[in-house]
């Protein structure tokens, strides 16, 4: 957390300390930013976002570094439950059954993502950042990742992705700080890649500690690690 300093009545002061910190993260986000764009260049990729408790923040680090409309599409701040339904296509179901944070509605999310804008990889966040909504199945700072991909690639992305976006009966739990491979193999230790409907995905969900400003940014980090983990 950054160390910040009450400084009287209406001012807050900010240690050297935690400026240093500050500074060191907002680097490894652009050095993370700049791996993507060169990834996606590469590939000739389009990327979309999908964000919850972030806010946008991806989308923000995207754009804040030079030539990205040369491979971001667009982003999508779906912050209601209600705004997932209807800008992403998340089914109500899956909302009353898993809750806004759970591995199955970032799937849809991220699925939802590539559909409506005709992206080729969609990243997917949804958490809970606090300080309050926590509870004891979902503490505060859990957050649940999705990074999904068109079989095919660029080559694909005029393509119809379904509803669904993945076969229901190769869809794998995964657990926190975890990743199952299901590429015929099965068992932990690598991406989740869930086949069908021409979509491969990675579903991840994680556990940060800090305050909200802190979930946040490391959610933003993780994000785009796992972007980098399609390969």
């Amino acid at each position: 957390m950054l160390d910040v300093v009450h400084a009287g009545k209406g001012y807050i002061k900010t240690s050297a300390h935690a400026g240093s910190t500050l500074g060191r993260m907002t680097s490894q986000l652009s050095e993370l930013v700049a791996l993507v764009a060169r990834w996606a260049l590469e590939k000739k990729y389009r990327i979309v976002t999908a964000e919850s408790c972030t806010g946008g923040w991806i989308a923000k680090a995207f754009t804040d570094a030079a030539g990205s409309s040369r491979w971001f599409e667009c982003g999508y701040v779906t912050y209601s439950n209600a705004a997932k339904v209807r800008d992403l296509g998340v089914a109500s179901r899956t909302l009353d059954e898993h809750g806004a944070v759970s591995e199955p509605t970032v799937r849809e999310m991220a699925v939802g993502a590539l559909r409506v804008s005709g992206a080729d990889v969609a990243i997917a966040v949804s958490g809970i950042a606090g300080p309050d909504g926590g509870s004891a199945e979902k503490p505060v700072g859990t957050v649940w990742f999705c990074v999904a991909r068109r079989r095919g690639g660029a080559d694909a992305s005029s393509g119809a992705v379904g509803s669904d976006g993945y076969a229901g009966g190769g869809a794998r739990g995964v657990g926190f700080g975890e990743a199952a491979v299901d590429g015929g193999t099965g068992g932990p230790g690598g991406p989740n890649f869930a086949g069908g409907s021409g979509v491969e995905l990675i579903a991840e969900g994680e556990l940060f500690a800090g305050d909200r400003e802190a979930v946040r940014r490391a959610s933003v980090k993780r994000a785009l690690e796992l972007v980098l983990r399609l390969g």
